[in-house]
């Protein structure tokens, strides 16, 4: 068996657990909606079975995907590391800005004034949508 195989039958295993635990989740009594709390996590977890069986299957070798380039992943996966812990504390205006911009710089944009541009652009967008229009409570941070 192939390590490809082998890791595709864990993250089988796994997320069909994690689709069985989320189809466990309860929806409010006497209440019916149609998106309810367990919407999000089933929607994760069947990506996340097709993924698997993907991955298991062998579909990727078959399409000629190229292998994982690790000097982006890794930094990547640094850089959300220091977004997620500075989150709260910097809030959301800031930490997001910064990452976003930090990120295009990773996956290979080398114009800073553009990146700095859509990094901001992107942040105050969603920003608008989810704490003004939506009124969801984004961290503030040190901006208050």
């Amino acid at each position: 068996m192939s390590p490809d195989r082998g890791l595709g039958i864990v993250l089988l295993i796994v997320s069909v657990s994690y689709t069985v635990a989320a189809m466990l989740i309860s929806e409010p009594f006497g209440q019916y909606t149609v998106i309810g709390p367990r919407l999000v996590p089933l929607l994760i977890g069947v990506v996340w079975i097709v993924c698997s069986l993907w991955i298991a299957i062998g579909a990727a070798d078959r399409i000629g995907l190229s292998a994982v380039d690790w000097s982006v992943v890794c930094p990547s996966a640094l850089a959300f590391l220091v977004y997620v812990l500075v989150f709260e504390r910097v809030g959301y205006l800031v930490a997001t800005a910064v990452f976003i911009a930090v990120e295009s710089n990773l996956l290979g944009s080398r114009d800073w004034r553009r990146d700095v541009i859509v990094s901001v652009g992107i942040t105050v967008s969603v920003y608008i949508v989810f704490g003004l229009l939506l009124g969801l409570r984004l961290p503030g941070g040190f901006l208050g």
